[in-house]
């Protein structure tokens, strides 16, 4: 719509940052009588069309002025005075009507950690929350309502306004001794923001309700009667280092998770596992340390004889089981989906990968999603080691790249043969199978015990080479410790793909990649091949190790199993 931006999105837009500044600064324009008209009045329009809205709303079906009015609610949220309007219906987000649930007041003690963590307290819409903090610590403490995303509202999609598009409130900070009060109109599940991480916090909520919450064993019996009873839209799951805020429904399909067995799983179970396979596996494959990250040898001991430092992890990471802001999931802290969760779901390690992943991994002209996936398979495969049970891994094309490597070498140029049929138009499959490839050969040669782990000291000089690059006295001090002796800074920061994957390759395994490298067509410069030869490695022998589409999750091809790339055909096993 031509106009729509002039006459109705910059002055909604205006409004909405006019609310927001109002929510930050804590100021109630409704306590000063003769002052603040014009935004009075901004506010109580916003109030009178919330209470008049039902959604869902269609842009094409629903007339002009109704979805306007349905917008100007949105954007002229308001939360910090004790009497907000309430939406007269919240489509799928969330019930309207909460007379069935008597008010309480609830005590929060945190130990802060960044970047949020949930409370188990719950704004009931429209009704006064108090929030008064006891503590003393040192630490800056914001007080929010709900983790939803904005674009998880796909506001003018076909039938895709289905419920208030602004549900995340504004943060407000609250001050040791500070007592303040707030309403939401859309209500929901309290978050408490932190900028400092292991300080005592203790606040306490009156007139909140409290849904389906699990922080600790103590929850057991609560949190397995308040998800009979259903009395909320909203379930949240608080482990340690990882929070699943979640429609109730997709939460019944959590727990019952096949990794559960028939009869579903309990609280307790969910979050062992969400430690596990969600926090532990993806960052120690990352290259992490920290709480709830266990310390694997070869990969610390290669940092410390490298004089390279692991960064420490020590924040919560969040996942919305909703509505996606992007496709069917996206990333992001919280990321966001359609799916239930699952501790061990593709979709699930896929999107914490994004935030992991490293554009340094990927060869010239590789798609992004190539280096995305590698953390979920090593959670799969952990998960098979530890139960036995299918990992259910993608499939790639393994067999599909040994014919075009196998025949390549019958070629008069084997190289232009393979960037001919592999690279010119890669599928993100195609550049994680070679990926895998180089960890099975990582792993059979002796360079690692896990050659997923490979990854991991890729990720470890990743870091600090991205930190020492900044300045020349910390890359003089770093380079040899990178792998990167005869580089100045200068030329590092210019490496293409392939010499940086090749020197690092080879610093992280103890093998020459050169000759690896060749059989599959990534071509390095002079540069990169002196500095490999000046670390007198032995050379990485051209294989490629025999898996099934799916198999590598469960260990085929990092049992040994190869064939040589060395000029005489051979067949792919069947």
């Amino acid at each position: 719509v031509e106009s729509l931006k002039a006459q109705f999105l910059d002055g909604a837009n205006y409004v909405r940052e006019l609310m927001q500044q109002l929510d930050t600064t804590k100021t109630n324009l409704f306590a000063t009588p003769d002052k603040y008209r014009y935004k009075k009045l901004l506010a109580l329009l916003g109030d009178h069309y919330q209470n008049t809205v039902s959604f869902p709303l269609d842009r094409k079906l629903t007339p002009d002025t109704e979805f306007l009015q349905a917008r100007y609610a949105d954007y002229s949220v308001y939360q910090y005075r004790p009497l907000v309007g309430v939406w007269g219906e919240m489509g799928n987000f969330s019930r309207t009507d909460f007379t069935h649930i008597t008010p309480t007041t609830r005590t929060i003690n945190h130990i802060s950690k960044q970047d949020f963590r949930s409370t188990g307290a719950y704004a009931l819409p429209g009704q006064t929350v108090t929030a008064t903090r006891t503590d003393n610590s040192d630490v800056n403490v914001s007080v929010f309502v709900n983790t939803i995303r904005s674009g998880a509202t796909h506001v003018y999609a076909d039938s895709g306004y289905k419920r208030p598009q602004f549900t995340q409130g504004t943060a407000m900070s609250i001050e040791p001794g500070e007592t303040i009060s707030f309403s939401s109109p859309s209500g929901g599940p309290i978050q408490l923001s932190y900028d400092t991480n292991d300080l005592p916090v203790e606040i306490t909520f009156a007139n909140i309700g409290e849904h389906a919450y699990w922080q600790s064993s103590e929850d057991n019996e609560s949190f397995n009667e308040k998800m009979a009873a259903a009395e909320y839209d909203w379930v949240e799951i608080a482990a340690p280092s990882f929070e699943v805020h979640s429609k109730h429904e997709k939460m019944l399909e959590s727990m019952t998770n096949e990794m559960f067995g028939e009869n579903g799983g309990t609280a307790q179970q969910l979050v062992d596992a969400i430690m596990r396979y969600v926090h532990n596996f993806p960052h120690v494959l990352a290259g992490f340390k920290g709480p709830g990250i266990d310390v694997v040898d070869e990969i610390h001991s290669f940092a410390n004889d490298n004089g390279l430092e692991i960064y420490n992890l020590d924040l919560v990471k969040h996942m919305n089981a909703d509505q996606a802001t992007c496709g069917y999931g996206c990333s992001g802290n919280p990321y966001d989906a359609y799916w239930s969760f699952s501790p061990i779901g593709h979709g699930d390690i896929h999107e914490l990968g994004h935030g992991l992943e490293k554009s340094r991994f990927r060869f010239t002209g590789w798609q992004g999603h190539t280096i995305t996936n590698p953390y979920s398979y090593y959670t799969k495969s952990q998960y098979f080691k530890d139960s036995g049970n299918d990992p259910n891994c993608q499939s790639l094309p393994f067999e599909a790249s040994f014919n075009i490597l196998n025949d390549s070498l019958a070629q008069t140029d084997p190289q232009a043969y393979v960037k001919a049929n592999l690279w010119t138009n890669p599928s993100w499959s195609d550049g994680v199978a070679m990926t895998i490839q180089m960890m099975m050969a990582a792993k059979d040669n002796g360079a690692l015990l896990d050659g997923w782990h490979l990854l991991a000291r890729m990720h470890i000089i990743e870091r600090e080479y991205q930190r020492a690059v900044k300045e020349d006295a910390l890359w003089l001090e770093k380079r040899a410790g990178l792998g990167m002796s005869l580089y100045d800074r200068a030329s590092a920061q210019a490496m293409s793909p392939e010499d940086w994957l090749l020197v690092v390759v080879s610093h992280a395994t103890g093998f020459d990649f050169r000759a690896y490298f060749d059989v599959w067509a990534h071509m390095y410069s002079d540069a990169a091949a002196a500095q490999v030869n000046a670390m007198a490695l032995p050379s990485m022998p051209a294989n490629y190790y025999v898996s099934s589409g799916t198999g590598y999750c469960e260990g085929e091809g990092f049992d040994g199993n190869k064939i040589p790339l060395d000029g005489n055909q051979r067949s792919w096993p069947q």
